[in-house]
């Protein structure tokens, strides 16, 4: 997801205290605080759509300490917990809320950062009968140089997104914990316009990533998959950014996965998506 990209840029500064004289200095705060909201033609996480290919509106905000650490929300809507075929919810579902913190800084004067925190993925409404809930909890530990990075998310919780304890298969008998599923992604972010040098490409970079998700429990396992991603963004002086990206799974149908035809539509196909955000 694009808002587990923990390297903060703050765009604004806190309010500091003034002294109560005259001519006092002004303090400088060593916290700062940025907004972000975006719009997308739909929401991806790690290669599946969130928003059964529907516009998705997201926002979130970040607060970082000059020391390294750093906590924020983000919010966005959802579809995929109550649709036709698959009402993992009786109510709510709509709602993606993540909450996060950790620390990131650089290791000496190597050119090499790191970043280790703690996700909390919150899904409310009521879980229907059979369904293992969705609310998740995730630590990760990434490493960065120039334009690479690599990063691990292992879930802490018994659930995570509808697998684990609380969720029923079809002949009865519960699902394995899946607690210890492992995310891994590495990615890369290329600055075509500094590289080429062309005006019209100022702001321009290429991304790219590719990430494997697996279930722990052999319950789950038959679920873990891979996905990947390929995109341009043009960032602009004024905080927005706007950009394209395609992306897959290579989970393909009549495969027996988890996530399969809904609505006439197979979540796990590659995606066209569009977006438009703004920082502040």
């Amino acid at each position: 997801m694009n808002k587990l990209k923990m390297a903060l840029v703050a765009a604004l500064a806190l309010p500091s205290f003034h002294v109560l004289a005259e001519d006092a200095p002004e303090a400088k705060s060593d916290y700062s605080i940025s907004y972000n909201i975006g719009l997308f033609s739909q929401y991806i996480f790690r290669g599946y759509t969130q928003t059964h290919q529907d516009p998705a509106l997201q926002g979130g905000i970040d607060i970082e300490h000059s020391s390294g650490f750093y906590a924020g929300a983000w919010a966005s809507n959802i579809s995929w917990l109550r649709e036709n075929g698959w009402m993992a919810y009786k109510n709510g579902g709509s709602l993606e809320l993540d909450l996060y913190a950790g620390y990131a800084s650089e290791i000496g004067e190597t050119g090499i950062s790191y970043d280790v925190g703690v996700l909390q993925y919150l899904y409310p409404g009521e879980v229907a009968t059979g369904f293992a809930k969705a609310n998740t909890t995730e630590v990760h530990a990434s490493l960065g140089y120039g334009w690479f990075d690599t990063a691990v998310h292992v879930v802490t919780s018994k659930d995570a997104w509808t697998w684990g304890d609380g969720g029923f298969q079809a002949d009865g008998s519960e699902y394995d914990s899946a607690r210890g599923s492992t995310y891994y992604e590495l990615n890369a972010e290329i600055p075509v316009g500094e590289l080429v040098g062309h005006k019209f490409l100022s702001g321009v970079s290429a991304k790219f990533h590719a990430g494997y998700q697996h279930f722990a429990g052999a319950s789950n396992n038959q679920d873990s998959y891979g996905d990947w991603l390929v995109g341009l963004n043009k960032s602009f002086d004024n905080g927005i950014d706007m950009g394209y990206f395609y992306t897959g799974t290579d989970v393909r149908r009549g495969d027996g996965a988890f996530w399969s035809d809904r609505n006439g539509t197979y979540l796990g196909d590659p995606n066209h998506t569009f977006y438009l955000t703004k920082t502040f």
